[in-house]
């Protein structure tokens, strides 16, 4: 086990020189080129933009979900590490060290712990949720074979949900370790549920900061010069972000390309497009969470921890 976790960051290293071989090797080098030529001025102002907007709109649904789960989090302390692990996801590689780091830093030197890590969680999982139940919405509406994607999303979304509602049903003591962790989830779901305005409002946020991210992409695409609307964009954009969440690269990298070219061959526009594309988002999106090095070097400053536990 030891070797297999000391061989899994070369493994992933690997993974991402093999995609985006096998992408260059088909489309060259020039859409790389074009990518990075494509990123004006005005696009960094509006991809930065839009990112702050979703980054606000993120921090406080981990507030939300802190409390529902018992722990006060301020809203201007969230935001400043949503910002920091945001840019540590994009340059550390698996996409979710940033993650550990904020749960961890939540709660650290409370009574409770690794519960920052529990909270960051299903904040992760209620972003995961709305952006696949949104993607197969969209999917569903499109025109093309991506509709029968669409399809087994949701059939798989429902077949998730039953399999919950079903165990909630289910009585009896749990039994060992998995019992007691499927126990803790079922008492976090039942918290989450309890507060039906919560639970609407981190469904709502989830969407909005799944559209935000989705709309810098499409403005990637439009200023490479991608011969798509907004509307055909759309369902490529939640594609390729979804595609972004397989933890095998750094900040989506290989992918992110990898599937923005098959994407747009598909579309019709060919696969060196969906590279440039990429490739601008890359850079946009980076550039867009830069602000988080300001909260990156105050924290090697200060304590870890900065939650309070709040009185249940």
């Amino acid at each position: 086990m030891g070797r297999l976790r000391r061989a899994a960051p070369w493994g992933i290293r690997l993974a991402v020189v093999a995609v985006l071989g096998m992408v260059l090797l088909r489309v060259g080098a020039e859409p790389v080129v074009e990518g990075l030529r494509g990123v004006t001025g005005t696009a960094v102002v509006v991809a930065l933009l839009l990112t702050a907007a979703a980054t606000v709109l993120s921090a406080w649904r981990w507030t939300l979900v802190s409390a529902a789960l018992g722990t006060s989090l301020p809203l201007p302390a969230a935001v400043s590490s949503y910002y920091r692990s945001q840019l540590l996801n994009s340059v550390l590689p698996g996409g979710v060290t940033g993650d550990v780091e904020r749960g961890l830093r939540s709660t650290a030197g409370s009574r409770r712990g690794l519960h920052g890590v529990r909270v960051v969680a299903w904040d992760r999982a209620a972003a995961q949720a709305a952006q696949l139940a949104l993607l197969a919405v969209v999917l569903l509406v499109s025109a093309g074979p991506l509709r029968v994607v669409g399809g087994l999303l949701a059939l798989l979304g429902a077949l998730v949900g039953s399999a919950v509602l079903l165990r909630r049903r289910i009585r009896g003591a749990p039994v060992g370790g998995m019992g007691r962790a499927a126990a803790a989830v079922r008492g976090d779901i039942a918290r989450i549920a309890e507060r039906p305005a919560t639970l609407t409002a981190v469904v709502v946020a989830s969407v909005l900061v799944t559209l935000l991210h989705a709309s810098v992409f499409v403005l990637a695409a439009s200023i490479t010069g991608a011969s798509l609307d907004a509307v055909r964009l759309l369902p490529l954009a939640l594609v390729v972000q979804a595609a972004m969440t397989i933890p095998v690269g750094f900040g989506g990298l290989g992918p992110r390309e990898g599937m923005a070219a098959l994407l747009f061959a598909q579309a019709g526009v060919g696969a060196s497009h969906g590279v440039a594309a990429a490739v601008a988002y890359g850079v946009l999106a980076l550039i867009a969470v830069l602000p988080g090095l300001i909260p990156l070097v105050v924290s090697w400053t200060r304590p870890i921890g900065h939650a309070r536990e709040a009185a249940r």
